[in-house]
């Protein structure tokens, strides 16, 4: 018998961690989301409209704070869960755990990447009469990388709350998510909608605002720093929502104990 999955549960439970612990959570994703990723957005260099900038030095960058923004997803389930431990500990656990979840993320997504190159290569090269054999296969490899997303969606508390290895930790999601794609894919698909709506608004006002007040953002300015903040901070904060959500949903289906308060180091 399968266990019951109940999202407006998850989403109660979500806002009792977030009551508890909100100020924890909101000093993680400052320090482990935010400022990493608007020094990310600030270094990057401007590249004509619909199109890539070129590699450099500024993609390691991005690189670390991808890495670092992963630590800060993992140690935030960690206190989704209510385990009893300092921020400090749920950190560190978080960079311990780190190197399982890149490798089962390596595992699922390099193999499509890898099958989408060639067939993106050639609908780039000609983009007004794209081959349809290409077309065609793009459009299958989506879908297959949404199917997977899907079943795959618990990946992040697994691997933040279990010393499963990569393979293990896949395997853990789909047993998981078995029975259950179509009530997650709902799930997502309304989450991401409303993301879109908020990010859209948000952004599309405070880049007038800018705009009117200092001209069109250039690299380095305040126009181009109060973007890539207000960026960073919905994107945080969206993130940090989600994984709440699926870490309350990887309860339900496991069984721990309801959410408890995390706790911060006293000071000497």
């Amino acid at each position: 018998m399968m266990q019951p999955l109940s999202i407006s549960r998850a989403w109660d439970e979500t806002r009792e961690v977030l009551r508890r612990d909100g100020s924890l959570i909101a000093t993680l994703a400052l320090a482990l989301m935010v400022l990493p990723g608007t020094i990310s957005a600030m270094v990057q260099p401007r590249a004509p409209a619909g199109q890539m900038a070129e590699p450099g030095w500024w993609t390691l960058v991005q690189l670390l704070a991808l890495l670092i923004g992963v630590v800060g997803q993992l140690a935030v389930v960690q206190i989704a869960l209510g385990r009893r431990q300092s921020v400090g500990e749920a950190i560190a656990h978080g960079a311990r755990r780190t190197p399982a979840f890149l490798g089962a993320t390596v595992l699922w997504v390099l193999p499509l990447a890898l099958l989408v190159v060639p067939f993106a290569q050639r609908i780039e090269a000609n983009p007004n009469a794209p081959d349809p054999t290409s077309a065609l296969i793009m459009v299958v490899v989506l879908l297959i990388f949404l199917f997977l997303a899907v079943r795959l969606i618990l990946t992040t508390p697994v691997a933040g709350s279990e010393a499963a290895g990569p393979i293990t930790i896949l395997r853990r999601s789909w047993g998981l998510t078995r029975g259950r794609w179509w009530r997650l894919f709902g799930f997502l698909v309304l989450f991401f909608v409303a993301a879109l709506i908020v990010i859209t608004a948000v952004t599309s006002v405070v880049g007038v605002v800018v705009g009117l007040a200092d001209g069109p953002p250039e690299p380095w300015s305040t126009g181009a720093l109060v973007l890539a903040l207000t960026s960073q901070l919905l994107s945080a904060a969206l993130t940090v929502l989600l994984v709440l959500l699926i870490t309350r949903l990887y309860a339900q289906l496991t069984g721990p104990a309801a959410p408890e308060s995390a706790s911060v180091p006293d000071a000497p």
